[in-house]
């Protein structure tokens, strides 16, 4: 059995739901099922990763990403609601991570978010956060800057980076 610092790493932050190693920055984390399964998902210099499972386990599925293998959708400045969602891709799955803030709904509105899983276009699961358990780094998600400074450039034209 391997065991490398990266998935002590990523063991660490599935603790709790949020729970980012020190030297990282939280995206988007929260708890499902009553508090049950967690999804952590950090950012630590040019990686991303992403870490789903068991609360106080062994993470089910555990990813770590360079920002330039990252999708990213970042808000357009419209609508009602202000979000942002990234996709991390595993052998031919996509896993797509969002958060969402209703810009008009009041002090003491949660943040709402979830993961989208799916294969060739045709969605698997689509787990919803547990309410009032997302954790997020808010709008401009820090996976932005971290794109650009990687040599990234979004256009909001074709909502694709080059």
């Amino acid at each position: 059995m391997r065991f490398s610092f990266s998935c002590f790493v990523l063991l660490a932050s599935v603790q709790s739901a949020g729970a980012c190693p020190v030297s990282s920055q939280t995206l988007v984390s929260c708890s499902f099922k009553g508090g049950s399964k967690v999804l952590t998902t950090c950012l630590s210099g040019n990686q991303v990763s992403y870490a789903f499972g068991g609360r106080d386990e062994e993470p089910d599925l555990a990813l770590r990403r360079n920002v330039r293998n990252v999708g990213m959708v970042p808000w357009p400045g419209i609508g009602g609601a202000i979000w942002e969602e990234f996709t991390l891709k595993n052998k031919g799955i996509s896993y797509t991570v969002y958060y969402s803030q209703e810009r008009n709904a009041g002090e003491g509105a949660p943040l709402t978010g979830g993961v989208i899983v799916e294969r060739g276009g045709e969605e698997l699961a689509h787990l919803r956060c547990d309410r009032g358990s997302v954790e997020s780094s808010g709008y401009g998600l820090p996976l932005f800057e971290a794109k650009e400074r990687a040599g990234q450039v979004y256009s909001l034209e074709t909502g694709s980076w080059q």
